[in-house]
C-alpha cells in the first residue's frame, strides 16, 4: 500500500510503500528521520476479475463488434468489383457467426470447441482478405485472434 505523508518534524512530503498487511508499521522520515507509524485498519484484497458470467458477456460484446463491423467491410466490398468476393465471403460469415452469439453462455461446453477450432478458420480468412480485401480484414482477423485467445484462457467459464 503507498502512503503520502506530511512529516510533523520537518513539514516535508514523501511517499512510501509498506506491505498490505493488517496492523501498525513504523517509517522513517527519510529527509529528518522522524519516526511515524501507520495503521492498516483491513487488508486490501484484490478482487477476482471477473466470473463466468462476466467472460461470457465480454466474449459475446466482441463477437458482436466483429461481426458487426465484417458485415460493414463486407457491403462496402461488395461495392468495388475487386473486392467483391471477399465482400460476400465477410458478409455471409458475419451472418453464420451473429447467428451463434446467443450461445455463448456460462457454462456451455461447446463454446471452447468452437473457438478452439477458429484458428484455421482465421489464417483463411486472414489470407482471403490480404489477397482480395485489404488492411482492415486483416486487423479483424487479429482482434478475433485475441478473443479467441481470451476464450481459451477463460475456458473454465465455459467448461464449467
Amino acid at each position: 500500500m503507498r502512503f503520502n505523508i506530511v512529516c510533523s518534524g520537518c513539514r516535508r512530503r514523501y511517499s512510501v510503500e509498506i506491505p498490505n498487511a493488517q496492523g501498525e508499521q513504523t517509517v522513517r522520515c527519510p529527509y529528518c528521520s522522524a519516526p511515524h507509524v501507520l495503521t492498516v485498519q483491513r487488508v486490501v484484497r484484490a478482487a477476482p476479475v471477473s466470473g463466468p458470467a462476466a467472460v461470457a458477456a465480454k466474449v459475446r460484446r466482441g463477437e458482436i463488434i466483429s461481426n458487426v463491423i465484417w458485415l460493414i467491410l463486407g457491403v462496402l466490398q461488395c461495392v468495388t468489383l475487386y473486392a467483391a468476393a471477399a465482400g460476400v465471403w465477410n458478409v455471409v460469415n458475419a451472418f453464420l457467426a451473429l447467428r451463434n452469439v446467443k450461445h455463448i453462455q456460462p457454462g456451455n461446453a461447446g463454446v471452447v470447441p468452437y473457438f478452439d477450432q477458429r484458428r484455421t478458420w482465421l489464417i483463411v480468412l486472414a489470407i482471403v482478405n490480404v489477397v482480395l480485401g485489404g488492411v482492415v480484414g486483416v486487423l479483424l482477423v487479429l482482434y478475433e485472434w485475441r478473443l479467441r485467445d481470451f476464450v481459451l484462457r477463460n475456458r473454465s467459464a465455459f467448461e464449467g
